[in-house]
């Protein structure tokens, strides 16, 4: 493998690795399994890669990482409790979410679920034969399950690069490029700015912020990966 060839395969391995992590993290409660994924060398390495330009910004989000798992290690059952009622308090109520995890909230003046965008996501998913992990006990355009259709597609298209699939890679990297965006890119700045209002800053508000930042780094990323 040339260098060019090597550095394309790591930035495809790292995209993958970075779209799982974050569906795992807004997909469903907090779990321990993946809370130590989300502390660990890998996803260091896998950041500063991503971020390697903004040096203040991964510090200023592995601190957060650090903090979580520092807290993990000397009190793992009072900080799994503290991140579940953050995670409940943030997306599932009873009371009114500061920051609604579905992308049709962002795109109307209504603010309501089940749109004509929703059912755009739902034709993205369905070109994939994709079933969202949650289906159908969520709506498409949820958060997690769009990172989920966006993770599914970087698995995919790292497959193809490895088996030498070239044009079938560009396809794969073309359509997450519209997905972002015609998707994600419209309303996760909006997501994560309503999030940071909330009365809680311990895990998710820092992450939303965290995901802000690598969905636009990675629109980037794919204007140069497709160019190729």
């Amino acid at each position: 493998m040339n260098q060019q060839n090597e550095a394309i395969a790591i930035l495809l391995a790292n995209r993958s690795y970075l779209y799982r992590l974050l569906q795992r993290i807004f997909g469903g409660e907090p779990q321990a399994e993946v809370l130590k994924v989300v502390t660990d060398p890998h996803t260091r390495e896998a950041l500063q890669l991503l971020l390697q330009e903004d040096e203040h910004l991964f510090d200023q989000h592995f601190e957060v990482l650090s903090e979580v798992a520092r807290a993990l290690a000397a009190e793992p059952e009072q900080t799994m409790d503290k991140l579940k009622s953050e995670y409940t308090y943030l997306f599932i109520g009873p009371n009114n979410l500061p920051a609604p995890p579905w992308e049709s909230v962002y795109l109307t003046k209504e603010r309501v679920l089940f749109q004509e965008s929703t059912l755009n996501v739902r034709r993205a998913y369905l070109k994939y034969s994709f079933l969202p992990s949650n289906y159908p006990h969520e709506a498409d355009d949820h958060l997690g399950l769009e990172l989920d259709f966006m993770a599914h597609l970087s698995q995919v298209a790292q497959d193809h690069f490895d088996q030498g699939r070239l044009e079938e890679m560009k396809a794969i990297l073309t359509d997450q490029q519209a997905f972002l965006r015609d998707h994600l890119l419209l309303w996760i700045g909006d997501f994560a700015q309503d999030i940071q209002k909330s009365k809680t800053h311990y895990f998710y508000p820092p992450m939303a912020d965290l995901t802000k930042h690598i969905v636009k780094i990675d629109a980037e990323l794919l204007d140069e990966l497709t160019a190729l």
